[in-house]
């Protein structure tokens, strides 16, 4: 079981997050020099990353309305700045500690998860698809499997937090010792688990 930590020290947060991958799946010291080999190359798809980024999160509604009007240039600039700290490193505590911050971020900003998510898988796709029509295969393969792991790090450094904050929020709404909250919180996701099983017809799954 993963040791509670403060919701508050994104430090302690984005490593508990990352200690809770997989090791084959977190960014390594290996997936940094990858990046670092390709910088110039991932430097140039910046634009191109940033603008499509925008385009496609305002084409949607649902991520269109996170944005207040006239916002767009502010969060472009955000993103790449972003980018550039990404690439050029270093990805350490710190950079972590900033994605763990985000959370936050997408918590008062109304950003769910699967915007995240999908948005982060839009970053994977667009630097895959310009390392596969510029670079050797090998090559290809090799920064894209490295910007891959470090998405899914970020991610779960994100998410991480996110969920945290809204759980430390609810501690201090409610003023339940968080032990009492979790218990609550078990009993109705397992009626609820219990519910879905029924209409699904899977009561094998656990």
């Amino acid at each position: 079981m993963t040791t509670p930590v403060d919701s508050r020290d994104m430090t302690a947060l984005a490593r508990t997050a990352r200690e809770e991958m997989p090791p084959e799946t977190q960014f390594r010291a290996e997936d940094e020099a990858v990046i670092a080999a390709h910088g110039e190359f991932l430097l140039g798809l910046e634009h191109d990353l940033v603008q499509g980024f925008y385009e496609t999160v305002y084409a949607h509604p649902n991520t269109a309305g996170v944005f207040a009007d006239g916002e767009r240039p502010a969060r472009e600039r955000t993103l790449s700045e972003w980018w550039r700290r990404t690439v050029e490193g270093p990805k350490d505590d710190d950079y972590f500690a900033w994605m763990a911050m985000v959370g936050l971020v997408h918590v008062v900003r109304g950003v769910s998860n699967p915007m995240m998510i999908a948005m982060s898988q839009y970053l994977d796709r667009g630097v895959e698809d310009a390392a596969v029509g510029a670079l050797p295969a090998e090559e290809a393969q090799r920064l894209t499997g490295a910007v891959r792991r470090l998405t899914a790090t970020i991610s779960a450094v994100v998410i991480h937090s996110y969920d945290l904050a809204i759980e430390h929020a609810l501690y201090e709404v409610a003023g339940m010792p968080p032990a009492l909250l979790h218990r609550l919180r078990d009993q109705e996701v397992s009626t609820s688990l219990q519910h879905a099983r029924d209409a699904l017809g899977r009561q094998r799954f656990e």
